[in-house]
Protein backbone atom coordinates (compact mmCIF):
# COMPACT_ATOMS: atom_id res chain seq x y z
CA UNK A 1 0.00 0.00 0.00
CA UNK A 2 1.28 3.44 -0.93
CA UNK A 3 0.83 6.12 1.72
CA UNK A 4 1.12 9.81 0.91
CA UNK A 5 1.45 11.70 4.19
CA UNK A 6 4.82 13.35 4.77
CA UNK A 7 5.70 16.63 3.07
CA UNK A 8 9.15 17.72 1.90
CA UNK A 9 10.36 20.28 4.45
CA UNK A 10 12.84 22.28 2.28
CA UNK A 11 10.29 22.67 -0.50
CA UNK A 12 7.57 23.64 1.97
CA UNK A 13 9.78 26.46 3.26
CA UNK A 14 9.67 27.81 -0.31
CA UNK A 15 5.89 27.53 -0.50
CA UNK A 16 5.77 24.26 -2.43
CA UNK A 17 3.83 21.25 -1.13
CA UNK A 18 5.41 18.01 -2.27
CA UNK A 19 4.57 14.67 -0.65
CA UNK A 20 6.96 11.75 -0.39
CA UNK A 21 4.79 8.64 -0.87
CA UNK A 22 6.14 5.37 0.43
CA UNK A 23 5.24 1.72 0.21
CA UNK A 24 3.91 0.80 3.65
CA UNK A 25 5.45 -2.61 4.27
CA UNK A 26 7.06 -2.17 7.68
CA UNK A 27 7.75 1.18 9.32
CA UNK A 28 9.56 2.39 12.44
CA UNK A 29 8.96 5.82 13.94
CA UNK A 30 11.03 7.51 16.63
CA UNK A 31 10.78 10.77 18.51
CA UNK A 32 10.89 12.12 22.02
CA UNK A 33 7.83 13.37 23.89
CA UNK A 34 6.21 16.27 22.07
CA UNK A 35 7.76 15.65 18.66
CA UNK A 36 4.49 14.47 17.10
CA UNK A 37 5.38 10.79 16.73
CA UNK A 38 2.05 9.44 18.02
CA UNK A 39 0.24 12.01 15.90
CA UNK A 40 2.04 10.65 12.83
CA UNK A 41 1.23 7.06 13.81
CA UNK A 42 -2.45 7.95 14.03
CA UNK A 43 -2.31 9.54 10.58
CA UNK A 44 -0.86 6.34 9.14
CA UNK A 45 -3.45 4.20 10.91
CA UNK A 46 -6.29 6.36 9.63
CA UNK A 47 -4.94 6.30 6.07
CA UNK A 48 -4.68 2.51 6.11
CA UNK A 49 -8.24 2.10 7.42
CA UNK A 50 -9.54 4.58 4.84
CA UNK A 51 -7.76 3.18 1.79
CA UNK A 52 -7.67 -0.57 2.48
CA UNK A 53 -11.33 -1.46 2.81
CA UNK A 54 -10.53 -4.94 4.11
CA UNK A 55 -7.88 -3.77 6.58
CA UNK A 56 -7.87 -4.77 10.22
CA UNK A 57 -5.61 -2.91 12.65
CA UNK A 58 -4.26 -4.08 16.00
CA UNK A 59 -2.89 -1.37 18.32
CA UNK A 60 -0.63 -2.05 21.29
CA UNK A 61 -0.63 1.15 23.34
CA UNK A 62 1.61 0.45 26.31
CA UNK A 63 1.24 4.02 27.60
CA UNK A 64 -2.57 3.59 27.59
CA UNK A 65 -3.12 7.23 26.70
CA UNK A 66 -3.01 7.95 22.96
CA UNK A 67 -6.04 5.91 21.89
CA UNK A 68 -8.50 6.54 24.72
CA UNK A 69 -11.08 7.60 22.12
CA UNK A 70 -11.18 3.95 20.96
CA UNK A 71 -12.27 2.52 24.29
CA UNK A 72 -15.76 1.31 25.05
CA UNK A 73 -16.46 -1.31 22.40
CA UNK A 74 -14.98 -4.63 21.27
CA UNK A 75 -11.78 -3.83 19.41
CA UNK A 76 -8.18 -4.77 18.77
CA UNK A 77 -6.84 -2.07 21.09
CA UNK A 78 -4.62 -3.48 23.84
CA UNK A 79 -3.29 -1.20 26.57
CA UNK A 80 -0.58 -1.36 29.24
CA UNK A 81 -0.01 -4.89 30.59
CA UNK A 82 -2.39 -6.36 27.99
CA UNK A 83 -0.13 -5.47 25.06
CA UNK A 84 1.71 -8.80 25.07
CA UNK A 85 -1.60 -10.68 24.83
CA UNK A 86 -2.53 -8.47 21.87
CA UNK A 87 0.77 -9.24 20.17
CA UNK A 88 0.33 -12.97 20.78
CA UNK A 89 -3.13 -12.79 19.16
CA UNK A 90 -1.84 -10.92 16.12
CA UNK A 91 1.11 -13.31 15.79
CA UNK A 92 -1.16 -16.34 15.99
CA UNK A 93 -3.22 -14.98 13.09
CA UNK A 94 -0.02 -14.43 11.12
CA UNK A 95 1.06 -18.03 11.78
CA UNK A 96 -2.30 -19.28 10.50
CA UNK A 97 -1.48 -17.64 7.18
CA UNK A 98 2.19 -18.61 7.18
CA UNK A 99 1.46 -22.27 7.91
CA UNK A 100 -1.23 -22.53 5.24
CA UNK A 101 -4.11 -22.88 7.69
CA UNK A 102 -5.75 -19.65 6.47
CA UNK A 103 -6.09 -18.41 2.90
CA UNK A 104 -7.12 -14.92 4.09
CA UNK A 105 -4.80 -12.26 2.65
CA UNK A 106 -6.68 -9.12 3.67
CA UNK A 107 -4.52 -6.27 4.93
CA UNK A 108 -3.36 -6.57 8.55
CA UNK A 109 -1.48 -3.86 10.42
CA UNK A 110 0.12 -4.06 13.86
CA UNK A 111 0.93 -0.75 15.58
CA UNK A 112 3.31 -0.99 18.53
CA UNK A 113 3.47 2.22 20.54
CA UNK A 114 6.38 2.76 22.98
CA UNK A 115 8.28 -0.42 22.19
CA UNK A 116 11.21 0.56 24.42
CA UNK A 117 9.05 1.05 27.50
CA UNK A 118 7.16 -2.13 26.71
CA UNK A 119 10.35 -4.22 26.54
CA UNK A 120 11.62 -2.68 29.76
CA UNK A 121 8.43 -3.48 31.65
CA UNK A 122 8.21 -7.21 31.03
CA UNK A 123 10.59 -9.87 32.40
CA UNK A 124 13.51 -10.69 30.09
CA UNK A 125 11.96 -13.93 28.85
CA UNK A 126 8.79 -12.11 27.84
CA UNK A 127 10.77 -9.24 26.29
CA UNK A 128 12.82 -11.70 24.26
CA UNK A 129 9.59 -13.36 23.12
CA UNK A 130 8.19 -9.95 22.08
CA UNK A 131 11.32 -9.16 20.05
CA UNK A 132 11.20 -12.59 18.40
CA UNK A 133 7.56 -12.22 17.37
CA UNK A 134 8.09 -8.70 16.01
CA UNK A 135 11.22 -9.86 14.19
CA UNK A 136 9.44 -12.77 12.52
CA UNK A 137 6.56 -10.51 11.51
CA UNK A 138 8.97 -8.08 9.88
CA UNK A 139 11.06 -10.79 8.22
CA UNK A 140 8.13 -12.81 6.86
CA UNK A 141 4.99 -10.69 7.03
CA UNK A 142 5.06 -9.02 3.64
CA UNK A 143 4.27 -12.24 1.75
CA UNK A 144 1.14 -12.67 3.84
CA UNK A 145 -0.04 -9.02 3.73
CA UNK A 146 0.84 -8.65 7.42
CA UNK A 147 2.54 -5.37 8.31
CA UNK A 148 4.12 -3.61 11.29
CA UNK A 149 4.45 -0.04 12.50
CA UNK A 150 6.84 0.00 15.46
CA UNK A 151 7.35 3.16 17.47
CA UNK A 152 9.48 4.33 20.37
CA UNK A 153 10.71 7.52 21.97
CA UNK A 154 14.34 6.47 22.11
CA UNK A 155 16.26 5.50 18.98
CA UNK A 156 17.89 2.19 19.81
CA UNK A 157 18.70 -0.70 17.47
CA UNK A 158 18.82 -3.07 20.47
CA UNK A 159 15.02 -3.11 20.39
CA UNK A 160 15.33 -5.41 17.36
CA UNK A 161 16.96 -8.79 16.93
CA UNK A 162 19.84 -9.16 14.48
CA UNK A 163 18.93 -8.28 10.90
CA UNK A 164 15.45 -6.95 11.66
CA UNK A 165 16.36 -3.27 11.25
CA UNK A 166 17.48 -3.87 7.63
CA UNK A 167 14.06 -5.34 6.79
CA UNK A 168 12.19 -2.17 7.86
CA UNK A 169 11.66 -0.29 4.62
CA UNK A 170 10.67 3.05 6.15
CA UNK A 171 12.33 4.70 9.16
CA UNK A 172 11.11 8.07 10.40
CA UNK A 173 12.62 10.09 13.23
CA UNK A 174 11.02 13.34 14.39
CA UNK A 175 12.87 16.04 16.28
CA UNK A 176 16.64 16.18 16.66
CA UNK A 177 18.55 12.93 16.92
CA UNK A 178 21.69 12.24 18.89
CA UNK A 179 24.82 11.15 17.04
CA UNK A 180 24.28 7.63 18.38
CA UNK A 181 20.67 7.59 17.20
CA UNK A 182 21.69 8.58 13.69
CA UNK A 183 24.30 5.82 13.61
CA UNK A 184 21.90 3.17 14.90
CA UNK A 185 18.97 3.75 12.56
CA UNK A 186 20.34 5.89 9.71
CA UNK A 187 23.74 4.27 9.16
CA UNK A 188 25.53 5.74 6.15
CA UNK A 189 23.45 8.92 6.12
CA UNK A 190 24.70 10.63 9.32
CA UNK A 191 26.69 13.28 7.47
CA UNK A 192 23.61 14.35 5.52
CA UNK A 193 21.50 14.84 8.64
CA UNK A 194 22.54 18.39 9.47
CA UNK A 195 19.18 20.21 9.48
CA UNK A 196 17.60 21.23 12.79
CA UNK A 197 14.16 19.79 13.46
CA UNK A 198 11.42 20.41 16.00
CA UNK A 199 7.87 19.27 16.61
CA UNK A 200 6.36 17.61 13.56
CA UNK A 201 9.49 17.49 11.41
CA UNK A 202 12.45 15.18 10.99
CA UNK A 203 14.00 12.67 8.61
CA UNK A 204 12.59 9.77 6.64
CA UNK A 205 14.78 7.00 5.22
CA UNK A 206 13.21 4.82 2.52
CA UNK A 207 14.50 1.38 1.52
CA UNK A 208 17.79 2.18 3.28
CA UNK A 209 18.64 4.25 0.22
CA UNK A 210 16.80 7.60 0.08
CA UNK A 211 16.85 10.23 2.85
CA UNK A 212 14.33 13.08 3.02
CA UNK A 213 13.80 16.00 5.37
CA UNK A 214 10.06 15.96 6.05
CA UNK A 215 7.19 17.63 7.86
CA UNK A 216 4.04 16.01 9.24
CA UNK A 217 0.94 17.86 7.96
CA UNK A 218 -1.70 19.07 10.38
CA UNK A 219 -4.95 17.15 10.68
CA UNK A 220 -7.86 19.35 9.69
CA UNK A 221 -10.61 16.92 10.69
CA UNK A 222 -9.75 15.09 13.92
CA UNK A 223 -13.19 13.41 14.33
CA UNK A 224 -12.83 11.91 10.84
CA UNK A 225 -9.35 10.60 11.65
CA UNK A 226 -10.54 9.04 14.91
CA UNK A 227 -13.54 7.53 13.12
CA UNK A 228 -11.30 5.67 10.67
CA UNK A 229 -8.95 4.47 13.39
CA UNK A 230 -11.93 3.08 15.33
CA UNK A 231 -13.14 1.48 12.10
CA UNK A 232 -9.77 -0.16 11.58
CA UNK A 233 -9.60 -1.72 15.03
CA UNK A 234 -13.22 -2.90 15.07
CA UNK A 235 -13.60 -4.07 11.46
CA UNK A 236 -14.55 -7.73 11.47
CA UNK A 237 -15.58 -7.64 15.13
CA UNK A 238 -18.75 -5.53 15.07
Amino acid sequence: MKLKILVDKPLLSRGLVHHHPFDFVHCATFGGSGTGKSYLNKLMAGKVALNALDSQITILDFKADDYKFCRGSPSRLFEFEHVKAGLEQYYAEFLQRQQGKSSDRSYRLLIVEELGSMLGYFPKADSDRIKTMIGNLIFLGRSFNTHCLVSSQRVDSSYFNAGVRDSINCVIALGNLSKEGKTMMFSGFQDEMTEAHGTGSGYMLLENAKLFSVTVPKVTNVPKLEHYIRLGITRGLV
